[in-house]
C-alpha cells in the first residue's frame, strides 16, 4: 500500500499462478472492460521503487488488462413486476471488500428461498420482497467497500492509523461473514422479521 494506489497479488490453481492487480488513480477515460489490453511498461513505470517483490512480479509480466474502476449508486428499483434484477446490475460495488461475488451469491439465495415459498401468483410479491431484503445490506456493503478503498490509499503520513484499522478488519466485517441469506429469506418467506 502506498500513498494513492495499492498493489494485491494472490496465488491460484494451488500455487501455479499468480494473480495481481495494481490499483493506480487516472483522470483518463477507461473502457468499462475486464480485458482491455495494458501496457506492461505503464505499470512498472506506476510501482517504480516499491517493493522488491512487487517488482519481481511485474518484471515477470508480458501482458496486462486494465480495468477501469467505476463507483456507482445501486439501483434505485430492481424489481419490476415478474422481473427482479442481482449482483453488480443491481448494486454494482468497488472490489475492495472482495464482496461482489458474494453479495450475487446472497442474493441468489435470497431469491432462491423466496421464490421456494411463492406460488405463481404471489412470486411478484417475492420479487419485492427479495429486493426490500437485499437493499440496506448491498448498499451498506458498497459503502465499505468504497472507504476501504480509500484507507489503502492514504497519505503515508496517515499509514500506522491505517495499519490499525485494516488490523481490526476481520471484527468489523464479522457482520458481512456470519450473516445467513437462506435462513434470513425463510424468517420473510415465513412471515417474520429477518
Amino acid at each position: 500500500m502506498g500513498e494513492g494506489k495499492h498493489f494485491l497479488a494472490y496465488p491460484l490453481r494451488a500455487n501455479q499462478l499468480l494473480n495481481f492487480v495494481g490499483f493506480v488513480p487516472t483522470s483518463a477515460r477507461m473502457k468499462e472492460s475486464w480485458s482491455a489490453p495494458g501496457d506492461p511498461a505503464e505499470l512498472a513505470r506506476e510501482f517504480a521503487g516499491w517493493d522488491s517483490t512487487v517488482g519481481a512480479i511485474i518484471g515477470q509480466v508480458t501482458n496486462t488488462f486494465r480495468w477501469g474502476l467505476y463507483d456507482r449508486k445501486p439501483r434505485p428499483v430492481w424489481t419490476n413486476g415478474r422481473l427482479t434484477l442481482l449482483g453488480d446490475a443491481a448494486h454494482p460495488m468497488l472490489p475492495h471488500a472482495g464482496q461482489g461475488a458474494n453479495q450475487a451469491l446472497e442474493d441468489a439465495i435470497t431469491l432462491a428461498t423466496l421464490l421456494e415459498h411463492a406460488n405463481r401468483n404471489r412470486a411478484p410479491a417475492a420479487l419485492l420482497a427479495y429486493e426490500v431484503l437485499r437493499r440496506e445490506r448491498t448498499a451498506e456493503v458498497q459503502r465499505r467497500s468504497r472507504r476501504t478503498g480509500a484507507r489503502l490509499d492514504v497519505p503515508d503520513e496517515q499509514a500506522q492509523r491505517r495499519d490499525r484499522e485494516l488490523a481490526g478488519q476481520w471484527s468489523e466485517r464479522a457482520w458481512i461473514y456470519d450473516y445467513d441469506a437462506e435462513d434470513a429469506a425463510a424468517t420473510v418467506a415465513m412471515g417474520g422479521q429477518p
